[in-house]
């Protein structure tokens, strides 16, 4: 196994509750309710102090965190003080990067200055704003409960704190017009700094309620050329903003590629805490396994496994098949591709597949790296089903 893969850590924490739930969102999130702090704060602890336990035994030779990201649900809906205890513990059992990144997720109806300068202050350095649409039409189609006023206020007072603010958006809608959502775009980039975007294009995923309203006709899926085109226009346009496509879905300005995402991308270590976060870490003893932490989904079952010491619902040791398929799949998202050299066997790579991929300019191997063309990242999805061994 490289020292790649032995130098990095991350850590998520996941938040479960929002104000409420989307029809889209496929996510371990539920509705905000009344909880007790001290316990959650102790539970958070109980995770942390477990898994560096976990490190030391697994020999998972590290580094210092190099990124911390709030998720959810909703953090921003979080009691600062709880974020708060979660960095001061990490810092003082795992140690942290000078350049560490920790980012907050947050939506434009939970902001408020007050609350977000805490965040500043205890060491939130990222701010990730749910913005998803920039058409009221579609947030509400979307289940969201701000308007584009909303995201204005939040955006123009978040950049009065933050260096660091990326936001999220979903396009590709049944019925939703090209021309209007590059103008939407255009405008929302002339109107506000920012460091990062995430363009993720709508899917149904099932056990949401998009699912149900699909089964039952109510919603239709976009054509797969329209939403090729959706997809090019929108990079030519934040091309022209100077923001680089540096994943299938993810765009930054120089030096604001989201390390935390990159860490996941990279198939590197990171620990998860927090109901139904999961986490990765490379142990350097017993052959070098790749080995999977499971939280309990639902927030009150984590509560009480992890109250009075910590449990995960499943531990996975991954075989070599698992770990490759995964190292393969999430490597290629990116527009650097993936070093061939992490997988621990190549013949999940069918040549024939390869060589076919290659002299149709979807692929190119060079020195051992595999990317897929720029120009053909909208077809990722069916070059990897392709590229893989049956």
């Amino acid at each position: 196994m490289s020292k790649y893969f032995e130098n990095s850590l991350s850590l998520y924490v996941h938040w479960p509750y929002c104000e409420s739930k989307c029809p889209y969102c496929d996510f371990n999130s539920h509705v905000n309710e009344t909880i007790d702090v001290d316990n959650w704060i102790k539970s958070y602890k109980n995770q942390l102090y477990a898994m560096k336990e976990e490190l030391i035994n697994k020999d998972v030779r590290h580094k210092n965190l190099s990124s911390i990201f709030f998720g959810g649900g909703t953090p921003s809906l979080m009691p600062t003080r709880i974020a708060e205890n979660i960095i001061d513990i990490s810092s003082n059992i795992y140690g942290f990067d000078e350049n560490i990144e920790i980012t907050l997720e947050a939506n434009p109806t939970s902001y408020d200055d007050k609350k977000f300068f805490k965040f500043k202050q205890i060491g939130i350095n990222r701010l990730s704003i749910g913005v998803q649409s920039l058409n009221d039409e579609y947030l509400k189609f979307l289940g969201r409960l701000h308007n584009i006023r909303d995201v204005e206020i939040t955006l123009k007072a978040a950049s009065n704190i933050f260096d660091n603010i990326s936001v999220d958006l979903i396009y590709a809608f049944h019925g939703q017009k090209l021309m209007d959502w590059t103008k939407e775009l255009e405008t929302f980039l002339n109107s506000n700094k920012l460091q990062h975007i995430s363009l993720y294009q709508l899917t149904i995923e099932e056990g949401t309620k998009f699912f149900k309203d699909y089964q039952n006709g109510l919603i239709k899926i976009i054509d797969d050329d329209l939403a090729a085109e959706f997809y090019d226009a929108s990079n030519k346009i934040l091309n022209g903003f100077n923001f680089t496509r540096y994943e299938v879905s993810n765009y930054a300005k120089n030096n604001f590629k989201c390390k935390h995402n990159l860490n996941y991308w990279n198939s590197e270590n990171w620990i998860g805490i927090g109901p139904g976060a999961y986490g990765r870490l490379w142990s350097s003893n017993r052959n070098k396994n790749r080995i999977e932490y499971q939280n309990y989904k639902n927030p009150k079952t984590w509560l009480s496994k992890n109250l009075f010491g910590s449990k995960y619902e499943k531990i996975t040791k991954l075989n070599d098949h698992v770990s490759d398929i995964d190292t393969l799949t999430m490597g290629l998202r990116l527009s650097d591709g993936v070093e061939i050299t992490k997988l621990r066997n190549k013949s999940i790579i069918d040549n024939n597949s390869l060589e076919k991929l290659k002299r149709k300019n979807l692929i190119t191997l060079v020195n051992d790296r595999l990317k897929v063309n720029k120009r053909h990242m909208i077809k990722l999805n069916s070059i990897i089903n392709f590229l893989i061994s049956p």
